[in-house]
């Protein structure tokens, strides 16, 4: 049997050379989720470096999600969550971004969302429409409630991108979906007359119509109202602090 670990060749950088070949074998099935990996100092032994090599090589793998070190059993192969994709998304948006980080998102948004909302209309499930009405039905009873209708706001995107039925669209939204929640508590502040929630209810109308322009148009509606409700609160809050 052929050993999948193979001897680097020495040059500078040779944790990012075990790394890379360690998630060349995870990333093409000959390494499984699950599977436990050779000790520390096996590995290092077979890689032909030292351990010190082989832990940082880990340490960047289990960064990614791709290694998992469980107490008393090792190091197992593991899967990255769709949590933590996001997450560095997200963070690597608020650390890179220079302007007016709000006004960056808006137009990732409206590149985004507006065919999140086209697709879902081709390829939303029975399943996937009953989930939006439920999440409309809790939100029409939480709208006194920022924090909650807030939240029930970020939910109601977030099955949208799940109805395109490509998660990958739903790690691009999770990846601002913390960054928006502020944005949405922002917009409920002054949607005194339900608009947002009008919006959706026409969004998920056009989705169940298997509408793909509608729906299309529906969002971008949607979010121009947001973006406009967002700009007003900053444009208020500025105001007050300048008097203060």
């Amino acid at each position: 049997m052929n050993d999948p670990f193979q001897a680097v060749i020495r040059q500078q950088n040779l944790s990012d050379q075990v790394a890379e070949q360690m998630q060349e074998l995870i990333v093409s099935g000959q390494l499984q989720p699950g599977e436990r990996l050779p000790s520390e100092r096996e590995l290092a032994d077979r890689f032909g470096v030292s351990r010190t090599v082989i832990r940082e090589a880990v340490r960047s793998l289990t960064a990614k999600g791709l290694i998992e070190v469980q107490s008393g059993s090792g190091m197992v192969i593991s899967i990255p969550k769709v949590s933590s994709i996001a997450e560095h998304l997200g963070l690597l948006l608020r650390l890179n971004s220079e302007g007016d980080p709000l006004e960056y998102i808006f137009d990732v948004r409206f590149v985004l969302e507006v065919e999140i909302a086209g697709r879902a209309a081709r390829q939303a499930t029975p399943e996937n429409i009953h989930d939006l009405e439920t999440i409309l039905e809790n939100m029409a009873a939480q709208m006194k409630n920022v924090e909650e209708a807030a939240r029930l706001d970020v939910e109601f995107h977030a099955t949208l991108a799940k109805a395109t039925q490509n998660p990958l669209f739903s790690i691009l939204l999770d990846s601002v979906a913390e960054i928006m929640l502020e944005v949405r508590r922002m917009g409920m502040l002054l949607d005194h007359e339900r608009s947002v929630l009008r919006q959706h209810h026409r969004i998920l109308d056009r989705v169940k119509a298997e509408d793909v322009e509608g729906a299309r148009q529906a969002m971008s509606d949607h979010l121009q109202t947001g973006q406009e409700l967002t700009r007003q609160v900053i444009h208020l809050r500025n105001a007050e602090n300048s008097s203060d």
